[in-house]
């Protein structure tokens, strides 16, 4: 089976992107390999097909795409195929950033280890759709906009669907700060936190994100500390979704039953490897100081 040896995205243009692949030195006939390009605004998808099958061809020029959008990065895969055997094989996802240098790989690799085993939560991020198919429920062609904030077609984005497929991660959360904006007509509940996470998933102003604690989050802005202008660390500040939004009825499959919201080492006795939980409960952490 062939492999990809190096794959990425080229343009000084607002009209279209390169994208270039190549691959491995083979003894295998190219020839019986169809090449298929496609896109997304997520890094897991959906995915949109650009260009395919090409035969014996390793560039091409999307100039299909919305590149008016400052906020948001497109992700590209090439899938390879074999005509006769039926075998597929994707190359890895790629954008025009690139990839990291070395030393910022490690410095993603022991964030991620303190995210994953003591100070992160899992959360999950909905991407927004930015383009695609409009919204055949709410969506005006006359107005050009979207007249129903509570559609449960689009959840009030304009596009079908409005948000990709949810991605998991690991993140750490601060505290929300508890405010109650009281006015003549209306009493609103305004939470605002700061998230801190790795580069992927890549997160965009206007994505969704549910906590652990399914506390639903609008980001706001996004702050990136960069190596070679390549995200190494992104740090979203988040605005808590109003309780009864249409959000609240956006769908979150997960297997409650098995799923790992915290670092399970946190609970975990480090004098007695492998060994239950002996950690007590606050309750009881007070009852020995004499709290009741």
């Amino acid at each position: 089976m062939i492999s990809f040896r190096q794959v990425k995205v080229v343009s000084f243009s607002l009209q279209y992107l390169d994208v270039y692949w190549e691959i491995e030195n083979t003894n295998e006939d190219l020839q019986e390999y169809d090449f298929y390009v496609e896109r997304s605004e997520s890094e897991l998808g959906a995915w949109t097909l650009v260009a395919g099958p090409l035969v014996d061809r390793f560039y091409v020029r999307d100039n299909d795409v919305p590149l008016m959008n400052a906020n948001r990065e497109l992700f590209y895969r090439v899938r390879a195929i074999n005509r006769i055997s039926g075998d597929e094989l994707p190359s890895k996802v790629f954008s025009r950033n690139g990839p990291l240098p070395l030393d910022a790989l490690e410095i993603v690799r022991n964030e991620e280890i303190v995210l994953r085993e003591h100070a992160g939560t899992k959360a999950w991020l909905f991407p927004i759709r930015t383009f695609g198919q409009r919204c055949p429920q709410c969506w005006d062609r006359a107005l050009m906009k979207c007249t129903d904030d509570a559609c449960p077609t689009c959840w009030g984005t304009g596009f079908s669907n409005g948000y990709h497929y949810p991605i998991e991660c690991w993140v750490q959360l601060d505290s929300a700060t508890k405010v109650e904006q009281v006015t003549q007509n209306v009493q609103l509940q305004s939470n605002y936190v700061t998230m801190r996470l790795g580069p992927v998933p890549n997160v965009a102003p206007m994505d969704l994100v549910i906590d652990h604690l399914n506390r639903r989050w609008r980001v706001v802005s996004v702050a990136n500390t960069t190596r070679f202008g390549i995200s190494v660390r992104q740090q979203p500040s988040l605005v808590r979704v109003t309780k009864g939004s249409v959000e609240d009825a956006i769908p979150l499959k997960v297997d409650t039953a098995n799923v790992q919201l915290r670092p399970s080492r946190e609970y975990i006795n480090p004098q007695v490897p492998g060994a239950a939980s002996s950690i007590p409960d606050i309750s009881t952490l007070l009852g020995a100081y004499g709290v009741r």
